[in-house]
């Protein structure tokens, strides 16, 4: 087995069920883009990991960015598969991992003298996400956004985002990036995102991984872990009082320390200096070497790259929805702990012989669901309004200080929301793409200004089915007409 990281993100389709992607981890499918994944390993390596017959390999990219290389496979029309290579032997592969500086999950990057990478990875101006893999991305989906494209256009709807090691840390930033092309109308609507992140490292802060699973929950993406592996463990994560949020204990801590009676005031000041000096100086230094030093190297093999501002955080956080392949005693027999041999825990053999001892618990649970309650899920969450029909004043006229918002919660069969104004709550009921409201809503009765109120509450009563065009969009229709759309704030 060659010593060195294989990584893979890959892309693809599932098993349609209903003609809908099945959301839910589903063991079979995760094991056979594993063996996908596995073709980067050299010949020896590759030889061990069958793929199914039912990929063909179209396309192999050259060498681009921090040494990435992504492979085209497909079955059929209906099924794209994009594995994409991560940390191989050489220095600038493994310089992608150690450039470990946070950057801002929005903004944008010069990657060289040429080609500027714009970002839209999460909305929260505290999120942050691990600059290399970052580089990695903008250089990776320039070059598989045309692909994706020529797939879409022969026919393939329902995507599959899968990374091992590294590759899992590029699955996180491209699952979101593909999600903020998707809004802004890059990515086509109809796509459907699903992401399994394998042996991943942690790829940002805390308010990057809030974001990332509001828009992958409901069984749309997973971080599958070896609990014996250390890879899933790094970055190293320094916490200091400044990653909290707004509101918190720690930052009117002077000021309150300065009012304690003389000479607690001294002490609580000490003992707290102790605390936070430390973890900002480690801080600091993190940001230094595996920030701006790594840099230097990155502008070496990346000609007119610049190093962009770094987020004065290094707080890494696991992310995603875990899936935990539990290393047993059977497990250690075979792969037992050698401290020579640093990633043999970390390997697909490791990940795949673990996977094969779950349960299909994932697989019967989804074939046990009804084509309604499929469809019924997708509605779970807040959603918010952006589109009425019928209405001759502008939308931001109509809605000037605050928009309607609506969240349902399907297993209880419950709705609740804002018609901009006032409160209400109630029951509903889907049936496929049917959907009805209990009439008798429970609602506040605070006097609003304007038709905003007025005009939402005419659309909710003719509302008879639901669309659900792109993850965070949602529309609402009574007949043929669409009368409402929402996307998920």
């Amino acid at each position: 087995m060659k010593k060195y990281i294989v990584l893979l993100l890959s892309l693809a389709t599932t098993a349609v069920i209903y003609g809908q992607l099945q959301p839910g981890f589903q063991k079979q499918e995760y094991i056979d883009l594993m063996m996908l994944s596995a073709q980067f390993g050299g010949e020896e390596y590759a030889k061990e990991f069958k793929p199914d017959a039912k990929y063909r390999m179209v396309y192999r990219s050259p060498e681009i960015g921090l040494d990435n290389r992504w492979d085209l496979w497909m079955e059929g029309r209906e099924t794209a598969v994009l594995s994409i290579r991560g940390t191989t032997e050489k220095g600038e592969s493994w310089l992608a991992n150690l450039y470990a500086a946070m950057v801002p999950a929005k903004g944008e990057i010069q990657l060289n003298t040429n080609e500027k990478f714009q970002y839209n990875l999460a909305s929260d101006p505290k999120a942050a996400v691990h600059v290399g893999w970052l580089v990695s991305t903008g250089y990776l989906s320039k070059d598989i956004l045309p692909k994706l494209d020529s797939v879409y256009k022969a026919g393939t709807r329902n995507v599959i985002i899968l990374g091992h090691s590294q590759g899992g840390a590029i699955a996180y930033l491209l699952t979101a990036h593909f999600y903020a092309l998707q809004r802004s109308g890059r990515i086509p609507a109809d796509i459907r995102f699903k992401t399994y992140c394998s042996a991943a490292p942690k790829p940002g802060n805390l308010y990057f991984a809030y974001e990332y699973e509001r828009i992958t929950q409901n069984g749309w993406a997973y971080n599958v872990v070896n609990s014996a592996d250390w890879v899933p463990e790094v970055p190293v994560s320094i916490q200091t009082m400044g990653d909290f949020n707004t509101t918190n204990p720690f930052k009117n801590a002077p000021k309150m320390i300065k009012q304690l009676p003389f000479p607690q005031n001294l002490v609580v000041k000490s003992i707290y200096n102790s605390l936070k000096k430390p973890l900002d100086k480690a801080q600091r230094r993190y940001q230094k070497y595996l920030g701006k030093f790594a840099s230097k190297g990155v502008a070496k093999n990346l000609e007119g790259y610049v190093a962009p501002q770094y987020f004065e955080s290094n707080n890494y956080v696991r992310t995603g929805n875990t899936i935990v392949l539990f290393a047993d005693e059977a497990y250690y027999k075979i792969y037992p702990d050698n401290p020579d041999k640093l990633f043999s825990h970390h390997f697909h053999g490791q990940y795949v012989y673990l996977a094969s001892k779950l349960p299909d618990w994932g697989q019967e649970t989804a074939l046990a669901l009804k084509p309604e309650q499929v469809r019924a899920n997708t509605l779970n969450g807040s959603w918010q309004l952006n589109y009425i029909t019928g209405i001759r004043i502008a939308f931001e006229g109509l809605y000037p200080d605050r928009k309607p918002e609506i969240t349902f919660n399907v297993s209880e069969g419950t709705v609740s929301g804002s018609t901009s104004c006032n409160f209400f709550n109630g029951k509903f009921k889907a049936d496929g793409n049917k959907l009805s409201f209990d009439q008798a809503m429970a609602m506040t009765k605070k006097m609003c200004e304007g038709e905003g109120e007025q005009r939402f509450l005419e659309a909710l009563n003719k509302v008879d089915g639901f669309k659900i065009p792109s993850p965070g969009s949602l529309i609402l229709t009574a007949g043929d007409v669409d009368i409402m759309s929402f996307t998920q704030p």
